[in-house]
């Protein structure tokens, strides 16, 4: 049987775009040593997928959610998601993604365990995710976006590109590229009029509905498998 996904070690697939709290929940832009437990696929309108993980962060586990998209609507790789998800596969030297099997993940409302489509390929790294937070309106709505940017390997901040250059026999640094987005890694985007003392103020009102309006696009930068179940005692 085919696997599922299949390492790219191509540079050009792997090629890291360097650009200019204590909480243990996973709301803002940064850097963030992660362990996973389980990436799961899931299925969107048509023929579309993303791949979410349920992570955990300092103790707590949680889920990231829907912006590692692995397939669009019409059935073909989406490349940006796919070129993201690889990197995580290098970072990890996982070289086959088996086919996802059926599991229970506790991420329903109040903890209760869902069937979940898991990558039991990738479940149980540490490694650290890179994440930036966006905000737009929609339907007059606020809408907040967890998005992850990038991967790298836990134990010396290589990344993906580092890891396949050195395996071509040139000389790199590890944490090169690591060290260079840390420092903007509180990017964050604000779309559609947004700031971020209207986001600021959005939040602490507990994100209510009906209060987005539109104006002009800005950026600003701030200072258990089958069926054990996942995070059983």
């Amino acid at each position: 049987m085919a696997p599922f996904f299949k390492k790219k070690t191509n540079e050009e697939d792997v090629v890291e775009y360097t650009g200019s709290g204590n909480s243990k929940y996973i709301g803002q832009s940064g850097m963030f040593p992660i362990n996973i437990v389980a990436p799961f696929v899931n299925p969107g309108n048509a023929k579309a997928s993303v791949i979410d993980l349920f992570v955990d962060y300092n103790g707590q586990k949680q889920v990231i959610y829907g912006n590692m998209s692995f397939t669009n609507k019409d059935g073909s790789d989406n490349k940006i998601g796919q070129e993201i998800f690889n990197k995580l596969v290098v970072i990890t030297d996982v070289d086959d993604v088996e086919e996802p099997i059926e599991a229970e993940l506790p991420i329903g409302k109040k903890g209760v365990n869902k069937d979940c489509a898991v990558l039991e390929s990738l479940a149980g790294f540490d490694v650290i995710m890179q994440i930036r937070m966006e905000y737009g309106i929609w339907n007059n709505n606020i809408i907040e976006k967890t998005v992850i940017k990038s991967f790298f390997r836990a134990e010396d901040n290589a990344s993906a590109e580092e890891i396949v250059a050195a395996e071509a026999g040139k000389e790199v640094v590890f944490g090169t590229q690591y060290t260079k987005l840390e420092e903007g890694a509180d990017f964050v985007t604000y779309n559609d009029g947004l700031d971020e003392e209207k986001v600021a103020a959005w939040i602490k009102a507990k994100r209510p509905k009906g209060t987005g309006t539109s104006g002009p696009a800005t950026a600003t930068k701030k200072p258990s498998f089958g069926k054990p179940k996942f995070g059983a005692k």
